[in-house]
């Protein structure tokens, strides 16, 4: 039985190691081991370590066909930390060559610090080191998973090691190196026997069962001899009914594909569909050759993806997440509130939802916050602009294509954003740009459902979300015929309106704090001083660019420090043109106060600088006084409504 460190030793093990390495000198900013064989001596390390090296080979070969696909890497090294072996597919071999993991480099502490390999070879001990355990900075987005490897008299010879990035990780991989490990150490200990491989197989198979897609063995006949738990849910019947069943009574092309691995050849991503009991359902299928020692072809390892979930990590990988929730949204008006109410009381209907408002106003930001806060939050978000994509792509990007749809279409066709988006939202940004025949097309996919790739005949339904979003006044867009009637009806059964940052005056305060942080934070400057002056300005301004503008305005003041005489210089020529009264001339120019003219001392107070707070402080304070405690008129003219007011009175403790 495999008892694993519990968390204490594990973290005294990862300081301890890491304090190895601060006395051995390392730098953290160590990129690549330091300690690399020669060419000549790894021949001879090699020669040394033949032994190892032929007892691992298959069972590494065993391992690197389970996670081929997955983004790992396997490492052999001897009891030194020196690696005799790497393993692993093409894409993860060229993101580990930047980091010098070769054969011939030592992966022990005083060469690379702080890792799995070095920790496992010195504490004897399986572990997996992830993500700041590692002690260079340069590991931080990895995840190594080692154990030691010992001889029939128990001495260590060896480390088994598998490496992907950390977001890929997960603690059963640690079970499978070990396990893995421990067939190695049995071979060693024995001869080769059937007995043996039964025992070396079954600790794999124990692992086999923790993985998240569909494995299966077969037979040159396509027989299935083994399968994983997994293959029962997705094929719907017992695993021992599975077994002894043929590849093609699940999947009827197989004979085709088996074809091609009997003549050693592998197939990567491929999408099939499975039949059970009269349904077929997509998968995605990769199919790798089993051979005997001789070379022969003896079968087959077949690994199967759920559809859903090979989206889901395509959505990932590519950006397509909702990154916003609705506590991001920065606001305090009433106007924000109730948005926020009203949107979150919609979030986990299935009805489409229509957001209009401004450019600029934070449209994508709604409907990111709407699909996290639905039950949907675990599918993906996928995104369309309907204005940035040509009118001949918008249809196949929506509904996907099939091969040979079209001469440049890729081998297997694509999937449009709808799949995709299954199980999730899609969100169809700038949809007044849409042309009208799509509108058609997208009028009859909402209503039936489905969609069909360009160039195929197959409809593919869909559970979709649906969010769209426009700047245009779609009604008018309507009455002047360029948008459709009952499309626009398809979209709008749940309206929602952004309202302009114009008429939600009183939340440029509070938009103004938290964009001069983060952009202090993001361009590594230093919180520049706004004095009372501009402070005003820009709260009076009307923003036609809303708060995209309002934050494209504050990371200038950030880059130039505050300096409004270079500000001066660089603002874009529009700005000034809008209008006299309004940030051109206002925000840069000294303030007029209506029938006043200030004297000297006035002056000096105008330009010192004080902290932000303190100007809402003295605002509110300073309209009290002049309207004689009309909270009224006191929060017209301060641009906030009386609740907001009233919430500022008590935030401040101002005794009024």
């Amino acid at each position: 039985m495999i008892t694993l460190d519990n968390n204490t030793d594990h973290r005294n093990k990862i300081r301890t190691s890491h304090l190895r390495s601060i006395e051995y000198g390392v730098e953290r900013e160590r990129v690549q081991p330091s300690v690399v064989l020669t060419r000549r001596e790894l021949s001879a390390e090699l020669e040394r370590n033949r032994r190892l090296l032929d007892t691992a080979g298959p069972f590494v070969s065993l391992l690197n066909e389970l996670v081929f696909d997955t983004g790992f890497v396997i490492l052999l090294t001897d009891e030194k930390g020196c690696i005799i072996e790497v393993s692993g597919d093409e894409d993860i071999m060229g993101e580990i060559e930047p980091y010098g993991l070769v054969k011939g480099a030592f992966m022990s502490e005083e060469s690379i610090g702080s890792n799995a390999i070095s920790i496992s070879l010195e504490e004897n001990a399986p572990l997996q080191v992830t993500g700041r355990e590692h002690f260079v900075h340069a590991f931080h987005d990895w995840s190594c998973s080692a154990a030691p490897i010992h001889n029939e008299k128990g001495a260590t010879i060896g480390c088994l090691n598998i490496t992907g990035k950390k977001e890929n990780a997960y603690p059963h991989m640690l079970g499978l190196v070990v396990a893995t490990a421990k067939a190695i150490e049995y071979q060693l200990r024995s001869s080769f026997s059937e007995m043996r491989q039964k025992e070396a197989y079954h600790f794999v198979s124990q692992i086999l069962n923790t993985l998240e897609f569909v494995v299966l063995a077969t037979d040159i006949q396509g027989r299935i001899r083994r399968a994983n738990n997994l293959a029962s849910s997705m094929f719907k019947i017992p695993k021992d009914r599975i077994e002894n069943s043929f590849m093609q009574d699940f999947i009827v092309t197989w004979p085709g594909y088996f074809k091609k691995v009997k003549n050693n050849e592998i197939i990567i991503d491929e999408e099939v569909q499975i039949s059970r009991y009269g349904i077929k359902e997509s998968v995605n299928m990769n199919v790798y050759p089993l051979t005997d020692g001789d070379g022969t072809i003896s079968g087959s390892v077949v690994t199967l993806r759920d559809m859903k979930r090979v989206y889901k990590m395509i959505n990932k990988y590519t950006g397509m997440e909702a990154r916003y929730n609705f506590d991001d949204l920065i606001g305090e008006s009433d106007e924000m509130k109730k948005i926020v109410e009203y949107c979150q009381n919609i979030s986990d209907s299935p009805s489409t939802v229509l957001i209009q408002g401004e450019s600029g106003t934070g449209k994508e930001v709604i409907a990111q916050a709407i699909h996290n806060y639905s039950s949907r939050r675990d599918g993906g978000f996928v995104a369309l602009n309907c204005g940035a994509i040509p009118e001949s792509l918008i249809e196949s990007e929506l509904f996907g294509y099939s091969e040979g749809a079209f001469t440049s279409a890729k081998k297997g066709g694509k999937p449009g954003k709808f799949e995709l988006a299954n199980g999730g939202t899609l969100f169809l940004d700038e949809i007044g740009e849409m042309p009208a025949d799509m509108q058609v097309k997208l009028l009859r996919a909402l209503q039936e459902r489905t969609v069909t790739r360009v160039g195929g005949d197959k409809p593919i339904p869909f559970d979709v979300r649906i969010i769209a979003a426009t700047n245009r006044a779609l009604l008018e867009e309507v009455d002047r015929g360029k948008f459709r009637t009952d499309l626009y009806y398809r979209l709008s059964v749940i309206p929602v309106y952004i309202p302009p940052l114009r008429k939600r005056r009183e939340d440029i305060p509070m938009l103004i704090h938290f964009f001069l942080n983060l952009k202090s934070v993001k361009l590594r400057k230093q919180l520049p001083d706004m004095d009372n002056r501009l402070f005003k300005k820009l709260v009076h301004y009307d923003w036609p660019g809303n708060v995209r503008e309002l934050e494209n305005f504050i990371e200038k003041y950030v880059n130039l420090d505050g300096k409004l005489d270079r500000l001066e210089e660089i603002m874009q020529p529009e700005v000034y043109s809008r209008s006299s009264e309004q940030l051109g001339s206002a925000m840069l120019q000294p303030a007029d106060e209506k029938n006043s003219h200030p004297n000297n001392h006035e002056q000096h107070a105008d330009n010192e600088v004080i902290s932000l707070v303190e100007m809402e402080k003295m605002a509110i304070s300073k309209a009290v006084q002049v309207y004689n405690r009309n909270m009224t008129k006191v929060a017209s003219a301060l641009g906030i409504s009386r609740n907001a007011l009233y919430q500022k009175i008590k935030k401040y403790n101002l005794h009024i």
